[in-house]
């Protein structure tokens, strides 16, 4: 019987595997054994050895009852209408790209490779508007040139890791597996949007044409690739021509809102004077029972949600390669404030003046070529007091330009603090080797002190970078009984709402004045 269905006379001798003779190449690929028991499966069956398969619903039956246990029947539905020329199974005879039958089962293969890893997996389904109308005025043959020329200009505007099939019915299905999230997907959609820009040139006048195209998430938005086909369908509906949609519409919305929220970002970052402020919150030292520092707070007032804090707004700066001109501002705003309250006597002055700044400003090649030291020697002022945080784990990880910056700045009077320690795995010989003198503990460690574990990870993490004479300082103080676990594993300095919350200049300079004065 199989030998027939595939179009053979060879003849099948008794006790041969079934899988020796016959390869289902679409579902015993997926290194599963002949245990379907569940509705028809759409295969390829082919002999094996053979380059041609051919395609079948397949489905497997168990007799009811004991006296047949074991016992098995395979079904097979040959699709070919009337045995008629052979359906070609890997590739679609018109663009040339894989079908949807290739499509399909590599769907499968990342949706269950998703759910292994715990990943997420996309699809985004691509209509090609007024095909059906241009059929009609224009026949057959030219559709199928501009079903090439499309499919070849979205082959080149997606990623050669993205697996492109034509679908049939003017459409092609996009498979997307890194990265999934919402901000990528609608890049690449605006992307095979722009490609039909340019007129298509076929053999009557060049064409413009557009795309719909609708997106949808494993397992968000379904579960097979059934389910996740007719989901991507139903969006591509609300598309509309040349337009794109979410089968949740709600991520459209919030993709316009952060595309807005950037938007406002760029213009308050041309002139942030006018948009950013800045705060200070004090450190204390534990031992001298005094202020000794203040760590400088950068915020944003927004137009319509006023201050933020940096959380809300340096993540977006980051993603759009701002931080050196926001970081730069700062620094200039810190040092011309530090001037000004040494001319009125102020006791900040006399503060170490701590700014959280990002690691691309270590860089030796910016794009103006002006360099971190030369920046600040740029400023005339003595350095001496001037303190940058970076984040501890990118201090672990830098390469030897970033590492020989920090040792010029240090040579120049700055001090250098590693931020936001939280007890991960510390490269300690790295750290050793950069000039280091303060560290952070993080606020999440803070938060989870009074818990034994919490507390042995503080212990252990002050005698390690107690060891390279690094001054501790614990950030997100925020009562008394944090404050008695960080003094007892020596902490010498707290920063946190126990001790003040940020404020502006002027309300910082009455503050110190009246510590002093108490």
């Amino acid at each position: 019987m199989f030998w027939r269905l595939l179009g053979q006379q060879e003849a099948l001798a008794d006790g041969v595997r079934f899988g020796d003779i016959v390869t289902l190449t679409s579902w015993l690929s997926h290194g599963r054994d002949l245990e379907m028991e569940g509705p028809w499966h759409r295969v390829w069956l082919s002999a094996a050895g053979s380059q041609a398969p051919r395609p079948f619903l397949m489905a497997e039956t168990c007799p009811v009852g004991d006296e047949l246990a074991g016992a098995r029947m395979l079904s097979f539905i040959d699709l070919r209408a009337g045995g008629g020329a052979r359906v070609p199974p890997f590739a679609d005879p018109v663009t040339g790209l894989p079908s949807t039958w290739i499509f399909e089962d590599r769907l499968q293969h990342a949706m269950d490779r998703a759910h292994r890893l715990e990943q997420g997996v996309a699809v985004m389904l691509i209509r090609l508007d007024r095909a059906s109308r241009v059929l009609r005025e224009h026949g057959e043959a030219l559709v199928h040139q501009l079903l090439q020329q499309v499919s070849r200009r979205l082959a080149n505007t997606l990623r050669v890791e993205d697996s492109i099939a034509y679908l049939g019915r003017y459409r092609w299905g996009v498979l997307v597996e890194h990265p999934v999230a919402p901000e990528s997907l609608q890049t690449a959609a605006l992307r095979c949007l722009e490609a039909m820009d340019a007129p298509l040139s076929v053999d009557s006048p060049p064409l413009l044409m557009s795309l719909s195209i609708g997106i949808v998430f494993y397992p968000d938005d379904g579960d097979s690739p059934a389910s996740l086909l007719a989901g991507a369908e139903q969006a591509q509906r609300h598309a509309g021509p040349n337009g794109y949609a979410f089968l949740d519409r709600a991520l459209k919305r919030q993709l316009a809102d952060r595309s807005a929220f950037r938007a406002e970002l760029q213009l308050a970052l041309m002139e942030p004077g006018r948009h950013f402020g800045l705060v200070y919150q004090p450190q204390w030292s534990l031992e001298e029972a005094r202020c000794t520092g203040v760590e400088c707070l950068v915020r944003w007032r927004h137009p319509r949600r006023g201050w933020l804090l940096p959380g809300e707004f340096l993540p977006e700066v980051r993603d759009m390669g701002q931080m050196v001109r926001l970081n730069r501002w700062v620094l200039q705003q810190v040092v011309s404030q530090r001037q000004l309250c040494a001319a009125k006597g102020c006791a900040l002055a006399r503060l170490e003046l701590s700014v959280n700044v990002d690691v691309s400003l270590l860089s030796q090649a910016l794009f103006d070529g002006c360099t971190l030291d030369r920046f600040l020697r740029d400023m005339k002022e003595d350095l001496a007091g001037l303190v940058l945080e970076f984040d501890g784990e990118v201090l672990a990880g830098l390469d030897a330009s970033h590492a020989l910056m920090l040792r010029r700045l240090a040579r120049a009077g700055v001090r250098l603090v590693a931020d936001n320690l939280c007890g991960d795995v510390l490269a300690l010989p790295k750290l050793a080797q950069l000039p280091i003198s303060g560290g952070k503990v993080g606020r999440g460690l803070v938060a989870s002190l009074g818990a034994p574990q919490s507390d042995a990870v503080l212990a252990a993490l002050v005698a390690a970078l107690g060891a390279l004479n690094i001054e501790m300082t614990a950030v997100g103080v925020e009562d008394l009984a944090q404050q008695e676990v960080v003094d007892r594993y020596g902490v010498s300095r707290v920063q946190g709402y126990l001790i003040a919350e940020p404020m502006a200049v002027e309300v910082l300079a009455d503050w110190l004045k009246a510590r002093s004065s108490g």
